[in-house]
């Protein structure tokens, strides 16, 4: 084992980022956990199955636990959060076990996540042809950026063990039994802005089409405020990508100086799950603010105090609509993958193909007055379906 050169005059032998990292990794896991949970029980509030982009988001919980079990469970308690003159012997060691780790975890991850993103924009959006274009090319050049980060991770020491076994206290392995030959810095750095860029590019894609609806102004900003949530991710990312160009992985005190840009690693990760999530919450949001699961708009009431179907209207404008909502008699939407969540932004499910209504997971309060009268300007028109008969000829 190296020996170490003596520490810098005016450092805090006694500080520690221990438990700001585990506070932080697991509370925000926990978070994590949590809203995915409330996620799947809003499904099937909806009486919803789950589709892609749910279980995308259940998957991406599996490498967040390891990374903050790798980070801060096994590193930090081996020394990562404390200056390395005070640290275990297998301080170092264990940073770059935990941080290899990190790398993979992170990336799997947000490439879960911006794929779950991506399945509901598909869900949504499936009617829209330039959308479809633009959510394949986010999908390939997402899948190509974890793809080569996860191959450049492996790779960056040859073999790939020596990117810990370097620093092993006890049996390191000597400069002439390994080369790597990936700059960390740049590695890292390379990591983020491609990572950024694809959050600000999904976080725009829905915007042209939420304020082509027919709503008023306040409620299109409304939704597209459940769309835009993705920024706090971004604004998390951006605090890593500082601290990442801050950081100095030349100096010794390595244990010490990676602690921070460790916790908002694992952080990001957390966050972009809850913020995942956060959209679909209103069923949640509704039982317990008004002990109910959802709007009673599908129905409309008589003189007489009795409940009937509404007509068949097709609404003017309705976002996901096609030639099937609102015409046929005998489409049924199933609930089994919910494909059309944004025909209507109000109402509630109908699964049994009567109304010819759907509605989201993502709805806005209920856009209608005591009466059932709509709230704002909504245009319908009756549709007439006509059919002639041509009786066979008789030659």
């Amino acid at each position: 084992m190296s020996t170490l050169p003596s520490p810098p005059d005016g450092v805090d032998l006694t500080a520690d980022k221990r438990p700001i990292v585990i506070g932080a990794s697991v509370a925000t896991w926990i978070l994590a956990v949590f809203a995915v949970l409330l996620r799947i029980i809003s499904r099937r509030i909806k009486g919803l199955d789950l589709w892609y982009d749910d279980w995308l988001v259940v998957a991406a919980l599996i490498p967040a636990v390891v990374h903050v079990s790798g980070v801060a469970g096994y590193a930090v308690s081996r020394g990562v959060g404390q200056h390395v003159w005070v640290a275990s012997p297998e301080g170092t060691y264990a940073w770059a076990i935990g941080l290899f780790i990190g790398e993979i975890c992170y990336t799997l991850t947000l490439l879960l996540v911006k794929l779950a993103i991506l399945a509901f924009y598909w869900r949504s959006f499936s009617i829209k042809r330039s959308v479809k274009v633009i959510i394949w090319i986010l999908v390939a050049t997402t899948s190509g950026w974890a793809f080569s980060l996860l191959v450049a991770t492996f790779l960056q020491c040859i073999p790939t063990r020596a990117f810990w076994e370097r620093f092993n206290p006890y049996n390191p392995l000597q400069p002439s039994e390994y080369h790597c030959g990936v700059d960390s810095l740049p590695f890292f750095i390379g990591n983020a802005i491609p990572n950024i860029v694809t959050d600000i590019v999904m976080i725009i894609l829905p915007i042209p089409y939420i304020w082509s609806l027919q709503l008023p102004v306040q409620q299109k900003l409304a939704l597209g405020g459940v769309f835009v949530v993705g920024i706090f991710v971004t604004v998390v990312s951006l605090v890593r990508l500082i601290q990442v160009i801050n950081l100095d992985l030349t100096n010794v005190d390595i244990t010490w100086n990676f602690a921070s840009v460790g916790t908002w690693t694992i952080v990001e990760g957390n966050v972009a799950i809850l913020c995942a999530c956060l959209p679909f919450l209103k069923p949640i949001i509704n039982k317990i603010t008004y002990g109910r699961f959802g709007s009673t708009a599908d129905k409309s009431v008589n003189t007489k105090g009795s409940s009937k179907p509404e007509p068949r209207r097709q609404a003017s404008g309705a976002w996901g609509m096609d030639k099937n909502y609102g015409s046929s008699t005998t489409y049924v939407r199933s609930n089994k993958t919910d494909e059309r969540p944004f025909t209507r932004l109000d109402g509630d499910e109908s699964d049994q193909g009567t109304s010819g209504r759907s509605n989201t997971d993502l709805e806005l309060q209920d856009m209608r007055h005591a009466d059932g009268s709509p709230d704002g300007i909504v245009v319908v028109r009756d549709v007439i379906m006509e059919t002639e008969h041509n009786p066979k000829s008789v030659y």
